[in-house]
């Protein structure tokens, strides 16, 4: 089985029915959100009259069949039941939590792939993923952006990655379009994942996270502001990540339960949401960043992990990606300055990561300046970003 989970209306569905040749609704393709396909799968599939061996039934997408509150033992007893003659594409914009429990039933039975919003170097390609590996990031050089990639750039920018919104390429279809997902968020996916008794609260909280993006997400200030304990709070932040409303990036120490003690810095998965360009940038590259290290990390070609840094002093670098934990990329983001970021060369020099990037919006010529015996590149955007996945 392929478990793909990513944001609401990022093409989940397209990608999964494209994949099954001769496509025939009722035979290959099952949607708990629709009720005719309910009730098959309560009546047919799960009871086990329907037979999954069927030829025609070679692969079969299942799709936001986690709402249903038995989908994990229920799927293992048909996969048990009927591998290796069947394969599965599992999906859902809720996260599936696969392997939440050591002694989950699903562990070794499927394999998780993250799908993110569009990127640079996907639209720059054609849709086409190249070959990546780890180092990748580290040895790849970058050059001038192109009048392509800054447009593409330009466009992902202010229309966000979302497939519907960024190719009609019109502001007021992408305000109707973004009301219309934050209430299906809401209405359809949280209030299905638990019974919240207090949903306008948590649409409260969605009103003021976009705020928070790029710095320490407080909780007890978060607290103060809705009115309610620090651990609903906390359980709220917890499950918009569930329903890929929005993701953390925690900091990075040598000590990880140090990590999980600080606070982390949320970004949204739609960054047109935010109106300050700066924090717009600095989202959308986090989503890029984080899309890469999904990818290495899904295909199986490395251990990568994303944070940022931040001491007592409050110097702080917007990210640093690291590879089995140890420091390999520390990137600092900048609308237009192209001054070298003082807490960017001082961590540099703390951390020792093989390269440190400071990435500007404007398009420009690639510079390489040295700062305290390390040599710290600054890059265009485009550029850099055309050159991940």
């Amino acid at each position: 089985m392929a478990f793909i989970a990513g944001p609401r209306q990022v093409g989940k569905t397209t990608l999964a029915k494209s994949m099954i040749p001769n496509l025939e609704p009722a035979i290959n393709y099952f949607n708990w959100d629709v009720a005719e396909h309910r009730k098959t799968l309560l009546k047919e599939v799960f009871s086990g009259k329907t037979d999954l061996k069927d030829a025609r039934r070679k692969l079969i997408v299942f799709d936001e069949i986690h709402k249903y509150p038995r989908w994990k033992n229920t799927l293992k007893g048909l996969f048990d039941m009927n591998e290796p003659d069947t394969h599965w594409i599992v999906t859902g914009s809720a996260a599936l939590n696969v392997y939440r429990k050591g002694q989950d039933s699903l562990l070794g039975r499927c394999f998780s792939y993250h799908l993110s919003p569009l990127s640079v170097a996907e639209i720059a390609g054609g849709g086409n993923v190249r070959s990546v590996s780890p180092d990748d990031i580290i040895t790849r050089q970058f050059e001038v952006s192109s009048p392509e990639l800054l447009e593409i750039f330009s466009v992902l920018m202010n229309m966000g990655g979302f497939p519907e919104p960024f190719l009609k390429g019109e502001k007021s279809f992408l305000t109707r379009w973004r009301t219309t997902r934050l209430e299906r968020i809401i209405n359809q996916d949280l209030s299905k994942t638990e019974h919240l008794k207090n949903l306008p609260l948590v649409e409260n909280l969605m009103l003021l996270l976009p705020e928070r993006v790029g710095s320490p997400l407080s909780v007890n200030s978060l607290r103060e502001d809705l009115e309610v304990h620090h651990a609903t709070v906390k359980h709220w932040i917890e499950l918009l990540e569930r329903v890929f409303y929005g993701f953390t990036i925690r900091p990075y120490f040598r000590k990880l339960s140090r990590s999980l003690k600080k606070e982390p810095k949320w970004y949204l998965w739609d960054w047109s949401e935010i109106t300050d360009e700066g924090l717009r940038f600095e989202n959308m590259v986090a989503v890029h960043l984080l899309k890469y290290v999904n990818f290495v990390n899904d295909s199986g070609l490395g251990n990568l992990s994303l944070h940022y840094v931040r001491d007592k002093e409050k110097r702080e670098v917007d990210f640093l990606i690291c590879k089995d934990r140890k420091p390999e990329v520390l990137i600092e983001c900048k609308l237009k300055d192209k001054n070298v970021h003082e807490a960017l060369a001082y961590y540099g020099e703390i951390l020792n990561p093989k390269r440190i990037i400071q990435l500007v919006a404007e398009n420009m010529s690639p510079l390489s300046i040295h700062k305290n015996s390390k040599p710290i590149e600054i890059l265009p955007a485009a550029t850099f970003l055309a050159g991940l996945v």
